[in-house]
């Protein structure tokens, strides 16, 4: 099971605008993006996805509504899903796949994507988001963390997986 992490909506509307660089351009999914992002989410690890899914993935208006991408000259090269789910008896919203280009990783391009996402599902009316990641994803948790989100103890084995992955971004400072 994933390490899961939430967001209380009242902290997302304290978060700053991220700044990105001039060549860099933060929107919303446009048709015709599917390609592009696919081999995106592929360079990031995400090895199952296919023209296919993305575009069954899109289907819901959430999704092709909310995510958001950052392109440089035509490619994707950072990009998160809006999606939903039904979590602790209400619907929440969902951070989903968050995703950068190794090439243009540490310019801030994640936190751009996932602060609109954020915004997006908050102004959609959600009161948390939540987002499932991997215990080895280190630098994704650290962002994560640095925006707000707080480990979810769901499982027993969650209190010493966090310590782990805690003690690992304490090493890395």
């Amino acid at each position: 099971m994933q390490l899961r992490m939430t967001i209380a909506a009242s902290r997302v509307n304290e978060l700053p605008d991220v700044a990105l660089p001039d060549e860099y351009t933060l929107r919303a999914y446009w048709a015709g993006d599917e390609q592009s992002w696919v081999r995106l989410l592929r360079l990031a690890g995400f090895t199952t996805w296919n023209l296919q899914r993305i575009d069954e993935f899109l289907e819901d208006p959430e999704r092709g509504d909310g995510s958001r991408v950052v392109a440089k000259g035509g490619a994707i090269v950072s990009a998160t899903f809006a999606s939903r789910a039904d979590w602790n008896d209400r619907q929440v919203g969902v951070l989903d796949f968050v995703a950068s280009h190794p090439d243009h990783r540490r310019l801030g391009l994640s936190r751009a994507v996932c602060t609109a996402v954020l915004e997006f599902l908050v102004t959609a009316g959600y009161p948390e988001v939540i987002l499932d990641t991997d215990d080895w994803r280190l630098p994704a948790i650290g962002m994560y963390l640095s925006l707000g989100f707080e480990p979810v103890m769901q499982r027993e084995d969650m209190p010493a997986r966090w310590k782990t992955v805690m003690e690992h971004l304490d090493a890395e400072k």
